[in-house]
């Protein structure tokens, strides 16, 4: 078993995606979404302000995934989880560098206080790096990637539900992520498993990543809200109303969330393939392909 430490031997594993599965990276073209509406989820500030709050752990978050999966790479003798790590590695740094663009248009819009952001969350990075081990590193990648999986299956499921209203080409950038989210869900959890990855450390680094995640965005969504001039009860009984015919997909995904900590837990125990094959199916033109 692991301690975390790289030993200079190969570990035995192996990828647990599906065989007609390829995580391919799309370099997409959002560039045209500059000038987009400030409330561009169904005009309610609240929606759209959580998930650009997200947005702005990402580009570091990407980072951090990538470094915790490179600390093994090379060590990973399986061909085809090999294979998928060098995708995932290609799709993150594809995710960082949008979400990035995104963000700066979020700025650009009059919303400066969340320059100060940016080094926050980069500074809460470099103190994990630097005061957890590789393993436990691993482990919150496997932890976020859990997080960020289901909401990207729920949204790729639901779209109709929690996408409603949305303007198109924002509508688009989420789904596209969410695509590429299923498509690689498995392989830091793989990858972790493959060097011995334990399962209370697995389980202590989801509740450290809900720590530091949770409250960033929360704290940033209250900035988002009192500079709107919008934080009131009426906006969280809009946002009530909006989500009252989705209590079942909310159930779906604390369901989901909670089996993580299941000894037994494997991403593609949902298996959600077909809903990125739908999806490739209706953006054929959309997109174009990187080799990895």
């Amino acid at each position: 078993m692991s301690n975390g430490h790289s030993s200079g031997i190969g570990y035995v594993g192996q990828s647990s995606a599906p065989d007609q599965l390829n995580i391919i990276p799309r370099q997409m073209n959002f560039k045209h979404v500059k000038g987009k509406p400030k409330h561009w989820h169904h005009g309610d500030p609240l929606m759209t302000h959580l998930l650009t709050s997200a947005s702005f752990f990402f580009p570091e978050g990407e980072r951090f995934f990538i470094r915790s999966v490179r600390h093994y790479q090379n060590e990973i003798t399986d061909p085809k989880l090999s294979k998928e790590i060098l995708g995932f590695i290609a799709q993150e740094g594809i995710h960082g560098n949008e979400h990035e663009e995104y963000n700066e248009d979020v700025i650009e819009q009059g919303y400066t206080f969340l320059k100060p952001w940016k080094r926050i969350i980069k500074g809460l990075f470099k103190v994990v790096d630097r005061v957890t081990s590789r393993e436990f590193q691993l482990g919150m990648t496997v932890s976020l990637e859990h997080v960020t999986a289901l909401l990207a299956g729920s949204l790729l499921k639901h779209p109709e539900a929690l996408l409603k209203g949305c303007d198109p080409k924002y509508r688009e950038i989420w789904l596209w992520h969410a695509v590429e989210e299923t498509e690689h869900k498995s392989v830091a959890f793989d990858t972790y498993e493959a060097i011995g990855g334990r399962f209370w450390i697995r389980s202590v680094s989801m509740v450290v990543s809900n720590l530091i995640f949770l409250p960033t965005v929360l704290i940033m969504l209250v900035q988002f809200l009192r500079r709107d001039g919008c934080l009131s009860q009426q906006l969280f009984r809009d946002a009530m109303e909006y989500h009252q015919d989705n209590g079942e997909v909310f159930i779906e995904m604390w369901t989901e969330y909670k089996s993580f900590f299941r000894k037994d837990f494997s991403p593609w125990n949902n298996l959600n393939q077909g809903l990125v094959d739908d999806w490739k199916d209706s953006n054929q033109t959309k997109y174009s392909m990187i080799e990895g």
